[in-house]
């Protein structure tokens, strides 16, 4: 699903955001990316995202090949991730279900269409009966949810959560890793960045510890302890 072989990013005055990472990620894993600030995680997701190029190195995303794809097929590439920050970025003059409903006309797909995928993610994340909410009528959590609806609408086969918890206290915390860890058992490949040590410990998952550009551990069942 994602390789990374040899990949370095620099940027000016000599800062490195990545040097010479080599990672795979095998289709429908869960994966925690984990580490101190700068240690390289934002670069790690804009790379990812193709938001970034990296200087020397292979990327390759469920079968694209970043250094070899044209513009044209960018769009069907970012089709296939979703993605949801810490910081929700939801339209607030829109209703729940405008917000998720968007992501579905960007692809032009067609209404009957729409209102179903909608109503399913909806329910998937706990919130099928608030689809004409505002988002300031929902918690931070609520919220949090809605996003990854959105993020989900056009079924990508990767998810890449940045700091999805962060904003979140530690009941809405733990329900929202449940939705990603239900996510992930339902095929997609699922990559969280996160800060929160207790919730990386108690999930059991893959860890990959970042640390000044380079991985320092990648373990199957890690924990975030050395840090």
């Amino acid at each position: 699903m994602i390789t990374l072989n040899n990949v370095t990013k620099e940027y000016k005055k000599g800062n490195v955001g990545l040097e010479n990472v080599s990672l795979h990620i095998d289709k429908g894993e869960f994966v925690f990316v984990v580490g101190k600030s700068g240690s390289g995680k934002t670069t790690l997701m804009k790379l990812l995202q193709k938001e970034l190029e990296p200087d020397r190195g292979e990327i390759i995303v469920n079968g694209y090949h970043y250094q070899k794809i044209r513009r044209r097929e960018l769009p069907y590439l970012r089709r296939q991730m979703g993605v949801v920050f810490q910081d929700f970025r939801l339209l607030m003059d829109r209703s729940i279900y405008e917000n998720v409903a968007f992501a579905q006309k960007v692809v032009e797909a067609p209404n009957r269409h729409i209102r179903r995928q909608v109503q399913n993610v909806l329910e998937l994340v706990g919130l099928g009966d608030r689809l004409t909410a505002f988002p300031s009528e929902l918690s931070g959590g609520e919220q949090q949810r809605v996003a990854i609806a959105r993020a989900l609408v056009n079924h990508p086969v990767l998810l890449l959560a940045d700091e999805p918890t962060g904003n979140l206290d530690p009941v809405n915390a733990r329900e929202i890793m449940e939705i990603l860890q239900e996510i992930q058992r339902r095929g997609t490949t699922v990559m969280v960045v996160t800060h929160n040590k207790d919730m990386v410990n108690e999930m059991g998952k893959r860890v990959i510890l970042l640390n000044e550009g380079h991985i320092e551990q990648d373990e199957a069942r890690g924990s975030y302890g050395i840090i």
